[in-house]
């Protein structure tokens, strides 16, 4: 009975961990998918990878940070206001919180721009969407 007990314990921690793993993937996905998709002025996706109560915060030190919500941003994008650079991107750090929450550290570079940025992650029905995104840019 003992060694059923302990069985079972170490299969739910390693089904833990590999959901885990799953959706530490599925964020990092998610996160490079919305900046190519900024990169390419792909507004269809933006919507789709943006939670609604998305807002981003845009702060370079200096002056009152910037501070956008999902329409907002997604204007900029299709006016092509913002976007169009072709990055290289870095996830630095991924951490998922109960299956549902997540942050990433993330660096693109490209050819306008150096931006450093921490998004927020938040699962919902079964999906990974962004709800924040915290970000300073080097424009080059």
């Amino acid at each position: 009975m003992k060694m059923l007990i302990l069985f079972l314990s170490m299969f739910s921690f390693l089904s833990v961990l590999g959901q885990t793993k799953e959706d530490e993937t599925s964020v990092k996905k998610v996160v490079k998918s919305f900046i190519k998709s900024g990169d390419d002025h792909n507004v269809g996706t933006l919507k789709s990878v943006l939670h609604n109560s998305y807002r981003l915060v845009w702060y370079g030190g200096k002056d009152a940070p910037f501070i956008a919500d999902k329409s907002a941003f997604i204007s900029k994008i299709a006016k092509k206001e913002w976007g169009g650079d072709e990055r290289d991107v870095t996830v630095e750090h991924v951490e998922v919180f109960d299956g549902i929450n997540a942050t990433a550290k993330v660096i693109s570079d490209g050819m306008k721009t150096q931006m450093r940025s921490m998004f927020s992650l938040i699962k919902v029905d079964g999906e990974w969407k962004i709800i924040g995104e915290l970000v300073n840019a080097t424009f080059k």
